[in-house]
């Protein structure tokens, strides 16, 4: 019988998205947050004020709970200590807290598709070391590892939708890359049906909206310009200029002693690698959930899209 499920990283993007359903389920939810204002109120919802570093916080979060949906990570830093405090031994700790007050208990773990290239930059080593902690666990554990996520709410990407709906599209990297994506309320429901399926075989799995072989650049070039009704020029950006603002940023943090932009050369490595594409042929874990939303019929509901087109 499914009882409460504790979420880490609630008050995020992907996080956000994953209460918002439980909600909608009715589903008992236990939310570790450092401000209980940053939630949606609702009468199913329990706070829990604390972080990944706090392991009392993380005992009262996770106690008695069915599954554990854990999402929290950082996403900048200033080197890999930076990011692995928190995607290597926040996820330890809470680990742990499961093992003390819910042995039982569903891990259900967000990585990263970087996670596959450990080699290519710190966040990627450090989200693939937080992987290796959930494997040698002795709990029920499902990594799911999404790659680039997108949704209207998310004001990252925000700028990169206006420039599309003025017709154009800064391709980063090279020319025939490819990468897939996938649409924020398809990875929620993947992480309910995750924390709510019967089966307990651990697995690690790749999701994405289910489009063969991924998007190029100029296929992403063609759906804007079928939704704007006008030709998309593409326009490159030079992978020296990316790495010289990403050493630039990465400099002034350090100098600083300030957490950097996300936009620093690990990153620039991880923009510029030409293959992020990731298969979704089989789904232990979750066989109930399928994508639904493919990106040529969400583009125009993304922020900005159609306030500039």
């Amino acid at each position: 019988m499914v009882s409460t499920i504790a979420i880490t990283g609630a008050t995020g993007f992907v996080g956000g998205a994953t209460l918002a359903r439980l909600i909608e389920r009715g589903q008992a939810v236990r939310v570790l947050v450092r401000d209980g204002r940053q939630v949606t109120a609702a009468k199913q919802i329990e706070v829990v004020s604390g972080s990944l570093d706090d392991s009392q916080s993380l005992d009262q979060l996770v106690a008695g709970c069915s599954a554990v949906i854990h999402i929290a990570g950082s996403v900048s830093g200033r080197n890999y200590v930076d990011l692995a405090r928190t995607n290597a031994a926040g996820c330890e700790r809470l680990i742990q807290a499961v093992n003390r007050r819910a042995p039982q208990a569903r891990l259900v773990h967000v990585s990263s598709l970087a996670a596959r290239e450990p080699a290519l930059s710190d966040y990627a080593a450090s989200k693939r070391a937080g992987e290796d902690l959930v494997e040698t666990s002795n709990l029920s554990w499902l990594i799911l590892r999404p790659p680039a996520v997108y949704g209207p709410d998310d004001a990252a990407l925000a700028p990169l939708w206006k420039l599309l709906a003025r017709g154009l599209l800064p391709r980063i990297g090279l020319p025939n890359a490819r990468f897939s994506l996938l649409h924020v309320d398809d990875l929620a429901d993947a992480l309910v049906a995750a924390a709510l399926a019967s089966n307990r075989d651990c697995s690690k799995l790749c999701l994405h909206d289910g489009r063969p072989g991924g998007y190029s650049w100029q296929d992403i070039a063609e759906i804007a310009s079928q939704r704007r009704g006008g030709k998309i020029r593409t326009i490159a950006v030079p992978p020296a200029l990316l790495r010289l603002v990403g050493g630039l940023n990465l400099f002034g943090a350090r100098l600083s002693k300030r957490t950097p932009p996300v936009l620093v050369p690990g990153k620039v490595a991880e923009l510029v690698h030409p293959d992020w594409v990731c298969d979704n042929a089989q789904l232990p874990g979750c066989p109930d959930w399928k994508p639904r939303r493919m990106f040529e019929d969400c583009l125009v509901d993304l922020p900005g899209w159609s306030r500039y087109r």
